[in-house]
């Protein structure tokens, strides 16, 4: 029987010669034709590590007795990637993005990204968190502000006794150090968003900032213009889109917080009012408006940071090293 010599050998030639995965796999076809009656499987990994391909083969054979099994072969050249290596991440895996030489770590981010900014897009907060840390680098915070910080921290998020900040860290995965680097960065973030927005805040509120008044609607978005001309002309908006929903005709509606100057179609909008049908890129937007809450001076200072932080992204080098590039 030449199987086994032969696997041997097929195994040697295409992690010898680096094969890409067709080209394994067509010799494996060829093994096939000429043992008929084996079953062969390949299986590769590309080794993050140095970026070769390991080979595996499952052979399995028929036996007269029926204990049939699987045998795993696989061949590694004396100059090959050593065993304890394989698997191996190299450090830079760890690397989320980097932004004007800022790097961000995928740890710290998933700390941050639920935490701070909670309505933007993931890919925008990752690097406004970058941008945030390039403009507080070198900041500190002395004993008394980050106490208040962490006091002010845990209010916000009901933690009011000693036993429940431990329970939620430890819901969170986070040490004593996380914690206070967390409590840190976001001091540091407000400290940064007075800093940079103090002085136009008060020409803002001077000048009438109804343009940030915040606005609570109930939207739906629909494919079809025909349904969503339907749902604006329906006596409750609301009650008709749950109930298109419930009976699979239509998509679910959601709320949302938007300020007048994000929607046009909502420059005077009140309570009560319907705006739309709005195109969109490939939907139809119907909202209606649930309240209205005036502009105050820390509305408009987050509206201006936001603006703020979007100038700097537009202008930032971004090098993503993971997930979706661009």
């Amino acid at each position: 029987m030449t199987l086994l010599p032969d696997a041997v050998a097929l195994l040697r030639a295409a992690t010898a010669g680096n094969a890409d995965p067709a080209d394994a796999r067509a010799r494996v076809e060829a093994l096939r034709a000429r043992h008929p009656g084996a079953g062969l499987r390949l299986l590769w990994q590309r080794e993050e590590f140095d970026g070769s391909l390991h080979y595996d083969l499952l052979i399995r054979s028929p036996q007269p007795d029926g204990a049939d099994g699987t045998v795993s072969l696989s061949w590694c050249p004396d100059d090959g990637l050593p065993w304890p290596l394989r698997g191996v991440q190299r450090g830079g895996e760890m690397l989320l993005v980097r932004v004007n030489g800022v790097a961000l770590e995928v740890a710290d981010a998933v700390a941050y990204l639920d935490l701070l900014w909670r309505e933007a897009p993931l890919r925008e907060r990752l690097v406004d968190s970058c941008l945030v840390r390039e403009a507080v680098d070198g900041e500190e915070l002395d004993d008394a502000e980050l106490q208040a910080a962490a006091d002010a921290f845990r209010r916000a998020r009901d933690l009011l006794t000693p036993e429940a900040t431990r329970a939620w860290m430890a819901a969170e995965g986070l040490s004593d150090q996380q914690f206070e680097d967390l409590v840190t960065h976001q001091a540091l973030v407000a400290r940064l968003r007075e800093r940079v927005t103090a002085a136009r805040v008060d020409a803002e509120l001077a000048a009438g900032a109804r343009r940030h008044d915040r606005l609570r609607l109930v939207r739906v978005e629909h494919a079809d213009a025909g349904a969503a001309a339907r749902l604006a002309g329906s006596a409750d908006l609301l009650a008709t889109a749950a109930a298109d929903f419930a009976a699979g005709d239509g998509p679910a509606p959601s709320f949302v917080t938007v300020t007048r100057a994000d929607l046009d179609a909502a420059r005077d909008a009140e309570p009560g009012t319907v705006i739309g049908p709005v195109p969109l890129s490939d939907r139809f937007m119907v909202a209606e408006v649930v309240a209205v809450l005036p502009a105050t001076r820390d509305s408009v200072s987050r509206r201006l940071f936001a603006e703020w932080l979007a100038e700097r992204r537009a202008a930032a080098r971004i090098e993503w090293n993971w997930g979706p590039r661009g």
